[in-house]
């Protein structure tokens, strides 16, 4: 085989009680030790995460990977999308693989998304087989995109209003193209994202992965998912999820997606419904004093498109126009 020099990122935010987990496991990666990088983007934590890091790039130096491991800081948490692209600007490698601080994946990962990518040079991602934690639930087997913006881990199987995920019974054993691949441990292509362009840094956390999975589909290429790639991911490990951080986030980047990939009568009919679904919220949170910043996200993300919505359809016609040129 064929082993094409990898730049793995691991974006570290407060992953004190995770990280080392995930960086013991890409040690012991069957892959060629000069074959590949780490760089770990550290987004500004301010828990004990720089000294876990520096102790632990000492003490594995001697595992031959000394040049190859690299700790970046940066000075605050300038978010998923941004703290990545300056890690990608950073790489060296013909691919650029982006892994979260709270995965743990299994030896052949690394081996087995190169595998595919290596095929077929119009393969932008590929989406490994992401099991929760360690369990034998699945989840996330690529995205699938619905019509009304949202995006849902191929996977996910929500009970009772309660976020859970299908057992692993070989459903997701095919190799197949998906709507948008997850970014939280996936492989792109170095010389598409030269062509494309990097993350969209207006989304802080949430839904970037759709968007450049959307874009790239818009040049052409394809999106795979590899059931042979594994990996195991606590999900929500550094927001929780149905927090208002999750939920700000989330929503503000679905808009944003629909923003630039749907028809703008879509967009403008969804934001519609949202903003008045927002105010019977924000009535909600007023009579449940304990869900009112949780509701007030909503009303947050409305007034948010509001003033912004012009800026973004700006954008939209550079991507667009940038698009055409290409």
């Amino acid at each position: 085989m064929h082993f094409p020099f990898c730049s793995i990122i691991v974006l570290n935010y407060q992953g004190e009680k995770i990280i080392q987990k995930t960086l013991d496991s890409l040690l012991q990666i069957d892959y060629p030790k000069d074959k590949y990088e780490v760089i770990i983007m550290d987004n500004g934590s301010t828990d004990k995460s720089a000294e876990i890091l520096t102790k632990y790039q000492i003490s594995n130096n001697k595992l031959q990977i000394k040049s190859k491991f690299q700790i970046i800081n940066l000075p605050k948490n300038i978010g998923f999308s941004r703290g990545n692209n300056v890690g990608i600007q950073k790489a060296k490698g013909t691919y650029i693989v982006l892994l979260n601080n709270d995965c743990v994946v299994d030896k052949n990962w690394l081996k087995e998304l190169v595998a595919v990518a290596e095929k077929d040079e119009t393969i932008f991602a590929v989406n490994p087989k992401v099991y929760l934690g360690n369990t034998n639930k699945i989840q996330n087997a690529g995205i699938r995109i619905f019509k009304n913006g949202y995006a849902q881990d191929r996977g996910a199987a929500p009970k009772n209003n309660i976020q859970d995920y299908e057992k692993d019974t070989g459903q997701y054993d095919k190799q197949v193209e998906v709507d948008a691949v997850c970014a939280v441990a996936s492989l792109y292509r170095k010389s598409a994202l030269d062509r494309i362009g990097l993350f969209d840094e207006s989304f802080f956390l949430y839904y970037e992965d759709v968007e450049i999975s959307e874009r790239a589909k818009k040049y052409g290429y394809k999106l795979i998912y590899s059931p042979k790639a594994v990996a195991y991911h606590i999900h929500s490990a550094t927001s929780n999820e149905l927090s208002p951080l999750f939920i700000y986030h989330a929503e503000k980047g679905r808009f944003l997606h629909m923003m630039y990939h749907f028809p703008l009568k879509t967009f403008f009919s969804e934001l519609t419904k949202f903003s008045i679904k927002s105010v019977f919220r924000l009535g909600y949170g007023i009579k449940h004093p304990t869900r009112f910043i949780q509701q007030l996200q909503y009303i947050k993300v409305t007034i948010f498109f509001l003033f912004l919505w012009p800026f973004f359809i700006g954008k939209r016609f550079a991507l667009n126009d940038k698009l055409k040129r290409n």
